[in-house]
């Protein structure tokens, strides 16, 4: 009887050994992806000009505390900031937006440097919120011809 019990009891110590090890192998794949840049996209089109210009952004970080947006004429979702040819915002601070004809109207609390040879047949406008109260009236106002990028 006592070789028998041992054997039971073998057999589950090896089933319990074999699950906590699946259990602890995919804990640790999922560790993979933390630090790694999360990217987003939108993607504003002007029918009048049959194009369209892209709002992205890249945050990474082992915390996820670095932030970076971009107006790009780009459509790739994995990017690298180019201050050439890209509009590029640092932070968090998120973008609002409402388009107008041919000109896509930015509001947000930096105004970036114009990039030199961002070439679009659209007019970006830049317009700088100075204080969290403006900003809050805009963000009340997202459902009619604003949207927000954050």
């Amino acid at each position: 009887m006592k070789k028998g019990t041992l054997i039971i009891i073998s057999f589950i110590l090896i089933i319990l050994s074999f699950w906590l090890g699946m259990k602890v192998e995919r804990e640790l794949a999922s560790w993979d992806e933390i630090g790694k840049p999360v990217f987003e996209k939108e993607q504003i089109y002007f029918p009048n000009k049959k194009t369209s210009l892209y709002l992205k952004s890249k945050n990474w970080g082992l915390t996820a505390d670095h932030k970076i947006s971009v107006i790009s004429t780009k459509s790739d979702l994995e990017f690298q900031p180019d201050s050439i040819s890209e509009y590029i915002f640092h932070g968090f601070g998120g973008i609002i937006y409402k388009v107008e004809n041919n000109t896509l109207k930015i509001y947000s609390h930096q105004k970036p440097k114009i990039p030199s040879k961002f070439e679009s047949e659209i007019n970006v406008e830049l317009i700088e919120v100075k204080n969290n109260s403006e900003w809050n009236k805009m963000k009340e106002q997202i459902n009619n011809n604003y949207q927000e990028f954050e």
